[in-house]
């Protein structure tokens, strides 16, 4: 049986795991800035002969400790848990972040999680890392307890545009952009598309109707839903209904995404928000139940209100076409991978 390399308690962290190298953190979105820590993990696990190894929290902290979702994620649970394994981690120590967790002291943290749990021999952090209860653990607390219970303590610069040491890339800042629509932004901030995932559902069959069927995503989809409008972007099918077993899985197939509340139609009672996206060329095709990953390429127009479906129709073949140049035209980033 092969083992995960996710692992949800002290308990399911392999025994012959041996000494290991370890970065901390939310990780929300693995942007370059966090690629950047995670590189010199790896670089100095390398060095050392040490397993490199990421603890991590879910649900956010702030989520817990503040308001529950807020602030919004820029990546789902096992999306986010990917991407930090896609970084070059050997293993990801993913732990349930409740309220009595946030009482470890900085010290007793260390201890049974870090030293004990994972056999840390080298801590890769920023020098305005912070743990333990109340945050109080800074980065000199873990310099003294590198000495007492014998692991190295590496720092890193943050990764700003152009390079290490030139300021900080945020997930904050990632999150605003896409808020306003702002993808080029987002992009240059992740060093990759960005992704929201889900279920396919049943939606008004509306685009069936049009001429244009659309993979319909629930309301609240893995991954942060940028600003309502048009966008190119792909589709990949993840997993696909048991219904579909034995069909080829769509990978990085150009789509044609919408977001919004489809103001031309009249919807009785409160508008509702979607997320859909057409598939170029696939006019039967049935993706029902399948989970898909939506990556996000560029903002095309904003949502319309046409005064007729005719005019409608007409804009939604335009939107097709400008995907179409979108995509064709040679985008600095290519389909993530699966």
């Amino acid at each position: 049986m092969t083992r995960t390399p996710i692992w949800h308690s002290v308990q399911d962290v392999p025994a012959d795991l041996g000494a290991t190298a370890v970065s901390i953190g939310n990780y929300d979105g693995i942007h370059r800035g966090h690629r950047y820590v995670l590189d010199q993990l790896v670089s100095h696990a390398e060095a050392r002969s040490l397993t490199p190894v990421a603890l991590t929290f879910w649900p956010h902290p702030r989520h817990v400790m503040g308001t529950p979702g807020e602030p919004p994620l820029l990546t789902g649970h096992e999306d986010r848990d990917r991407l930090l394994l896609l970084a070059g981690v050997h293993g990801v120590l993913d732990l349930e972040f409740t309220r009595e967790f946030a009482l470890y002291s900085p010290e007793d943290f260390v201890r049974v999680f870090l030293v004990e749990a994972l056999g840390m021999k080298c801590v890769v952090l920023g020098e305005d890392a912070l743990f333990g209860r109340a945050n109080a653990g800074t980065i000199e607390t873990m310099r003294e307890l590198g000495r007492k219970c014998d692991f190295e303590v590496v720092t890193v610069s943050d990764l700003g545009p152009e390079g290490a040491g030139t300021g900080r890339i945020s997930s904050s800042a990632i999150r605003a952009a896409l808020l306003t629509g702002d993808i080029d932004v987002a992009t240059e901030g992740l060093g990759r598309f960005h992704t929201v995932t889900d279920t396919v559902r049943h939606g008004f069959q509306r685009g069936r109707e049009l001429g244009f069927p659309t993979a319909n995503l629930g309301p609240t989809p893995a991954g942060l839903i940028p600003a309502d409008g048009v966008y190119a972007g792909y589709l990949t099918v993840l997993e696909q209904d048991v219904a579909h077993t034995g069909t080829e899985p769509l990978i990085g197939a150009a789509a044609t995404i919408s977001i919004g509340t489809n103001p031309t139609f009249e919807i009785d009672g409160a508008p509702r928000r979607t997320v859909e996206a057409y598939v170029h060329g696939a006019h039967d095709l049935d993706l029902y139940g399948d989970t898909v990953r939506l990556e996000v390429v560029a903002f095309q127009r904003p949502t319309l209100k046409f005064d007729s479906i005719e005019e409608l129709i007409e804009q939604m073949e335009r939107d097709v076409e400008v995907t179409r140049r979108t995509l064709g035209s040679g985008q600095p980033l290519a389909p993530s991978p699966a």
